[in-house]
């Protein structure tokens, strides 16, 4: 409350001074003498304009672009072209075509026409825009004057950007002609050339002219390239065309938690939509619908009105089709589209709306000045007398709430501490439980077994009080043979206290073993996917022994009670936590039971709640059994360090 009010007071002074000291006319004219704070709030409200979307409230995403479109209005800056190609790609994003096109004009209207002005930066957001809002047309009149304008170390650079554009409104065959002109210019940077060799591959897929593809890809991997996302979606697709599922599941993941991110770029929506094809045609129907859920929300509607929305229309089609469902009617009609009469409306379309937008904007000019001028004379009396009251007053108003709002912070804060305190005491008082039953269960096994074998061996071995008999071969051979088997019983009360497979071969090889063992049997398939854990030092050695117990536990829960045939085991590590995923077709469980009151899967619980994880168990009776499992890492690998 308090910042909105800040922000009515600032705009309420800046009105007053422009009002005050200069004539509609001078208003009109550009002025760059605003602040870096004015700056720093215009990009404030484009940070909450894309965390909102993040979120897919669009409504609330909207608000706050009006907000910097106030500000840059306040600031005498709506011409200038990184603010308006921030704009446009904004209102291109909430699928408001007018108000980007609106923004598309003014960003490449500045310095009299100078196109190369605009910054390579700017023209990737203006080309993210065209876009979104498929305008063919005026993406090549921006980037051909741009090319044309353009210094020469400039030029490939702007050619890059007009590819990647080209990608965005599905014309490809354009794109292959740049990107052939590219490739042959020599020399090339490293970096450029990687990029090129990048759009190259995604290009030739695309267009299925696979002839130089090896070639490409072969080139690529000897630049040793940083990893862009046009080289990871590059490689994705290389590797699928491959058949090599496996890597290019890996290529696409990177992009696809850059999305879950917030990432909203054209290269990692067509990431998402790749994941999606791949595990469609892998038959695994969950995970593609998943990945089709997860782009869907972020697509313009209707899909049709974008290349990225067709595209998505054919895939989700073909993956319909391949499971046989009975709902795409209004995909079916949609995909009839031809697309040289959807170019053509397109284009239709386009002309019209350049028009229309002239018309709109002249008359919005003059609507303006009118406006200016009224509001000039009824607000310079009121202001000046006002404004120091409500100064005073907002001042005071902001400081107690800021003072409210801090302390109420600081006691959220200490009481989220406190029952994190108890929490953890009372997990480490159940594993303290569990780990002295285990302690008497070995003490009793030592007692009751070990014991009992010593006591015959030296039953065995001693002589008869009362008779002279020497201790005869008969005697030795069974003490032996007990002796071997108290050595075999203390060897695996000892594995059982610290696993042999850890020891020897590592956390990560000793899972791979386990999964191996039990796919040998023939009665389990686990299929697996391990990403990272390339350096495991970092981990304390009682945390790898307990999340490989977790694991056991896992996989005992499945053959023991579960009854399934097939397993699909995920384990990824991410820089600050690690996500396990484990899928079953067993006999599932019903609903009331999945409450982590079993014993198992209480321990188990108890382990992940002791570092600070979270569990999830879903299932239907018959219909297997999914648990998810974040474990985060930031804090041991601080008390590591």
């Amino acid at each position: 409350m308090y910042k909105l009010l800040l922000v009515f007071l600032i705009t309420f002074f800046v009105n007053t001074s422009i009002f005050a000291q200069d004539t509609p006319s001078q208003n009109v004219a550009q002025n760059t003498s605003y602040s870096a704070q004015d700056v720093a709030r215009f990009y404030e409200y484009i940070k909450y304009f894309n965390d909102a979307l993040k979120l897919n409230i669009r409504k609330t995403a909207k608000g706050y672009l009006f907000l910097a479109e106030d500000q840059l209005m306040l600031m005498n800056a709506s011409n200038e072209a990184r603010f308006c190609a921030e704009m446009a790609l904004g209102y291109a994003r909430v699928g408001d075509k007018k108000k980007a096109a609106a923004f598309q004009q003014k960003a490449t209207a500045v310095s009299r026409g100078k196109t190369a002005s605009v910054s390579v930066k700017n023209l990737n957001q203006l080309a993210q825009s065209y876009a979104l809002t498929n305008d063919t047309t005026g993406l090549k009149k921006l980037f051909e004057k741009a090319i044309s304008t353009a210094s020469k170390t400039e030029k490939k650079t702007v050619k890059i950007a007009y590819v990647n554009g080209l990608f965005g409104v599905d014309e490809n065959v354009k794109a292959s002609t740049l990107l052939n002109e590219l490739y042959t210019d020599t020399p090339l940077p490293a970096a450029e050339r990687a990029e090129i060799l990048g759009l190259l591959i995604i290009n030739s897929l695309k267009l299925n002219k696979t002839q130089h593809v090896d070639k490409y890809y072969q080139e690529l991997e000897q630049l040793k390239p940083t990893k862009t996302a046009n080289y990871l979606l590059a490689k994705g697709m290389y590797f699928e065309f491959k058949n090599q599922y496996a890597n290019a599941s890996k290529a696409y993941q990177l992009l696809v938690t850059n999305f879950k991110a917030g990432k909203r770029e054209n290269v990692y929506l067509e990431s998402v939509l790749q994941l999606a094809q791949l595990t469609s045609k892998q038959l695994k129907k969950d995970s593609a619908n998943y990945y089709f859920a997860l782009v869907e929300p972020v697509l313009i509607k209707p899909f049709q009105s974008t290349a990225i929305g067709i595209r998505y229309l054919k895939f989700i089609k073909v993956h319909q089709i391949r499971f046989k469902s009975s709902n795409s009617t209004a995909i079916d009609k949609a995909i009839i589209i031809k697309d040289s009469l959807y170019k053509n409306e397109l284009i239709a379309v386009t002309k019209e709306l350049q028009y229309k937008h002239k018309i709109e904007e002249d008359k919005q000019k003059a609507e303006l000045l009118k406006k200016q001028r009224d509001i000039a004379k009824q607000r310079s009396f009121l202001i000046i007398g006002g404004l120091c009251l409500l100064l005073i007053i907002g001042s005071a108003t902001i400081y107690i709430l800021y003072q409210r709002r801090k302390q109420a912070n600081l006691l959220h804060l200490a009481e989220v501490e406190r029952l994190k305190q108890v929490h953890r005491t009372d997990i480490v008082k159940k594993l303290s439980a569990t780990q002295e039953a285990e302690r008497w269960r070995i003490a009793d096994q030592l007692h009751d077994e070990v014991g009992s074998m010593i006591s015959v061996v030296r039953l065995n071995l001693s002589e008869h009080p009362f008779k002279n008999e020497p201790i005869t071969p008969q005697k030795l051979e069974t003490a032996n043979r007990i002796l071997a088997d108290v050595a075999n019983t203390v060897r695996e009360m000892s594995h059982e206290l610290m696993p042999v497979a850890i020891r020897q071969y590592g956390l990560i090889n000793a899972i791979e073993q386990l999964i191996n063992d039990i796919n040998t049997s023939g009665k389990l398939y686990i299929e697996h996917l391990i990403y990272g854990f390339d350096d495991l030092s970092k981990y304390p050695e009682d945390f790898q022994v307990s999340f490989y117990r977790i694991v056991q536990e896992l996989f005992q829960n499945i053959v023991k009670h579960a009854k399934a045939t097939n397993a699909i085991f995920q384990l990824v590590e991410h820089p600050d936590s690690i996500n396990l995923y484990i899928e079953d077709n067993g006999r599932g469980i019903e609903k009331e039971k999945a409450d982590k009151t079993g014993k198992g899967i209480g321990l188990l619980a108890n382990r992940i709640d002791y570092y600070e994880g979270r569990i999830s168990i879903e299932g239907q009776p018959g219909k297997g059994t999914l648990i998810v499992i974040d474990i985060p890492t930031e804090h041991m690998l601080k008390d590591q360090s």
